[in-house]
Formats: structure tokens, C-alpha cells, sequence
């Protein structure tokens, strides 16, 4: 007899009673988070080094993390290319204060240094995904995308129902956006391997918890879904 873990428990506890609305162009967006410069090892072996770190050191522990990052941000890079073709929309965010003291950053960031004022070198975009004209970006100084923002108004002023949710970390501002988003009604679904955290261990059991939900995908299976939408759009 095979042994019964607790997630099969759970997975078996749970039966979907409600058929969600399905996704469409109209009603879908594109929802990539802080895929900054504030991410990148760069920055982070940076302050580590001005920190008294040694180099051999900090190149050795950020090693793993800079190959999934980059493997992460080409996939965030090919999802949004894929948006754009077909025509759903994107939304931006990046943590980034409103005033130029930064005054208005949230505690919890101002606990971590990450007072960063318009136009800081810490809140540009990688050129991987910067926003092209007409696309919405929303600044944020918490952790979620919903907290302290009008991301909530805008989406639901566009009429949108399905969230795509890609960009860093996973295990922090991903999932605080996806849990809320959720909360607030929303289809969110997330983008696996266009999302990293800085330790492998905690993104796959981030991800984890929402895969039993159905709400993880690659960035394959979403653009086949895209595709898919573009292609029931044109022939309805």
C-alpha cells in the first residue's frame, strides 16, 4: 500500500464546487513584479562587498541564484513579447517611492534600506522588459502589489478577471500579490520558471502550495494559453 502524505490529503479535501469565468484577451493581464535593477545579484553582490563581504565569497553564493535569476527574467522577457503579440495587456510594477525623499516608503522597507526615490538607479527596469509607451506601471514601496496601490481600481476599471503573475521574488512579492489578488476575487496564475527566489528550495515550495490549487504554470503553457486566446478572439 502506498504511503499517504498530507498532500494527498489536502488535494483529495478539496473539490472545485465553482467553475471560474474563462480567460480571454479582454479579461487577462500580464502582471510582471519588480524585475529591477533592486533584484539583480549585481546589486545584491554590491552592497554585500560594501558590507565587508569578500568577493570569492559572495561570487560563490550568488552563483546559483544569478543563473536562475537570468533564466528567469528571459522567460518574464518571452512572456511579455508574447503579451504584446497578442495583444493582452501588461502592467508593470517596481518597488519605488513617490516623493523624492522617499518618505513615503512603507516600514518594513524602510527596515530594509530600500528607500528608493524616482529615478534611483535601484527602481530602472531591466531592458528585458521595460515597459514600452501605453503600458500601465504602478510604483509600490511594500512587499504586495495591491497594498498601498490603485492596482485593484485599474484592473478591475479594465475589466480584468485572469492575472498571469511573473518577476521576483517568489517567495516574497510574488506571493503577496497572488494571495491578495486571490482574496480579492481574481484568477492568478503563476509564471514558475519566470519567477525565482533567492534560495531554490523556498521558490519550488512557494510554488508548491499554489500547484495544488492549479495555478502554476510555465512560461510554455502560458503562451500556448495566449495563443490559444488570440486565436478564440479571432474567430469569434
Amino acid at each position: 500500500m502506498n504511503k499517504v502524505t498530507i498532500r494527498d490529503v489536502v488535494d483529495a479535501a478539496y473539490v472545485t464546487q465553482e467553475k471560474p469565468p474563462l480567460p480571454t484577451i479582454c479579461n487577462t493581464v500580464l502582471l510582471l513584479i519588480d524585475i529591477q535593477n533592486l533584484a539583480t545579484p549585481e546589486h545584491l553582490k554590491e552592497n554585500a562587498l560594501n558590507a565587508g563581504l569578500c568577493e570569492d565569497g559572495v561570487d560563490s553564493a550568488l552563483a546559483d541564484y544569478s543563473k536562475r535569476f537570468y533564466s528567469a527574467v528571459a522567460n518574464c522577457s518571452t512572456l511579455l513579447q508574447h503579451a504584446r503579440q497578442h495583444s493582452i495587456a501588461c502592467i508593470h510594477v517596481k518597488i519605488e517611492a513617490l516623493s523624492g525623499t522617499a518618505r513615503d516608503t512603507g516600514p518594513a522597507h524602510r527596515r530594509l534600506g530600500w528607500c528608493y526615490p524616482p529615478g534611483s538607479k535601484e527602481t530602472q527596469f531591466l531592458s528585458e522588459v521595460e515597459p514600452t509607451n501605453g503600458e500601465i506601471v504602478i510604483s509600490k514601496t511594500v512587499s504586495g502589489a495591491f497594498t498601498a496601490t490603485n492596482l485593484d481600481s485599474v484592473l478591475r476599471h479594465m475589466g480584468v478577471q485572469w492575472l498571469i503573475i511573473a518577476g521576483f521574488e517568489s517567495d516574497e512579492c510574488i506571493e503577496a500579490t497572488g494571495r491578495v489578488a486571490l482574496d480579492l476575487g481574481y484568477l492568478a496564475l503563476f509564471a514558475e520558471d519566470a519567477s525565482t527566489a533567492y534560495e531554490e528550495d523556498s521558490h519550488k515550495h512557494t510554488m508548491a502550495k499554489y500547484q495544488s490549487w492549479g495555478l502554476v504554470r510555465s512560461t510554455g503553457e502560458l503562451v500556448d494559453m495566449m495563443s490559444k486566446l488570440a486565436s478564440a478572439a479571432n474567430t469569434s
